[in-house]
């Protein structure tokens, strides 16, 4: 199945989008327990962070992608990108 890379770069000051931190992970862990995100992380300076998805294709992820809570409401925005695993 294909993988996607999601790149989310904020575009707010971080405080503005700390009251959606628990909703985004809650979406990100059930995302894991659906099989559907193979990992996800923040980036160390803060700016963002990123996850790749196993979906059926590109429309699939940006749907994905569009229902993170820190997408939803405008805090970042993301990018895809098709991910293929070499090692």
């Amino acid at each position: 199945m294909p993988e996607y890379l999601v790149l989310s770069i904020l575009v707010v000051d971080r405080e503005k989008s700390a009251p959606y931190r628990e909703a985004h992970l809650a979406y990100l862990t059930q995302l894991k327990k659906e099989g559907r995100l193979q990992m996800a992380g923040r980036f160390s300076d803060g700016t963002g962070g990123m996850y790749i998805l196993t979906v059926n294709s590109l429309e699939e992820a940006e749907q994905m992608a569009k229902n993170d809570p820190y997408h939803a409401n405008h805090l970042r925005r993301f990018t895809i990108t098709g991910w293929e695993r070499r090692l």
